[in-house]
């Protein structure tokens, strides 16, 4: 009876172990996607309209904005260690509508972004099918300043307008930041009945 003993009691420990060992592996991830969550829930978002581009954009509330000559909007925030997270929006007018000109339109991007940035590695380029107007997409990291920073472009053709948005954070911390990024992507409106004028 000892030796059936001693082997259960092994065997618990051993189960018991494998147990911790388990939860302290899915404990990242699980972090992860609560406080994912709890930053799209505790983020309140602004609106801003560019009708010179007939857009209606979302981005965080409390992040600074600001508007240049390439990119005719950013709203960004900085994280504790100087790294930023942004999102950029710059607007074009769109010259061709036929399907084929704009897989070449959207070629041409995915070129000018991998010369645009030193050490660019692209991750993904897709496109939507299933959008009758056009959109794609790219994910891609690249080095600045010794940071490694990952980068989500959507490329969208929409009435008579191009129109480019990026999401851009530390490689770390990209994954906290998605589920805010993929929701801004889906609230932008592209006519300003749409939004609600």
């Amino acid at each position: 009876m000892r030796v059936c003993g001693g082997h259960t009691n092994r065997y618990r420990k051993r189960g018991a172990l494998l147990l911790q060992r388990t939860l302290l592996a899915i404990l990242p991830i699980l972090i992860s996607a609560c406080s994912s969550a709890s930053l799209v829930e505790s983020t309140t978002l602004a609106r801003k309209d560019l009708p010179e581009y007939n857009v209606v954009l979302y981005y965080p509330r409390d992040w600074s904005v600001s508007r240049g000559d390439f990119f005719h909007f950013t709203a960004e925030t900085n994280l504790d260690d100087d790294q930023k997270v942004v999102f950029h929006y710059r607007g074009l007018e769109k010259v061709k509508k036929d399907r084929d000109s704009k897989r070449q339109y959207a070629r041409g991007w995915y070129a000018a972004i991998q010369l645009s940035y030193r050490n660019w590695t692209y991750i993904s380029q897709t496109s939507d099918d299933d959008d009758s107007e056009g959109t794609f997409r790219f994910e891609g990291t690249y080095l600045k300043e010794g940071v490694l920073l990952r980068k989500l472009g959507v490329l969208r053709f929409r009435g008579n307008h191009v129109h480019a948005f990026y999401y851009t954070a530390p490689d770390q911390e990209f994954e906290a930041y998605r589920p805010l990024f993929e929701k801004l992507d889906s609230m932008h409106r592209y006519s300003m009945d749409e939004a609600g004028t």
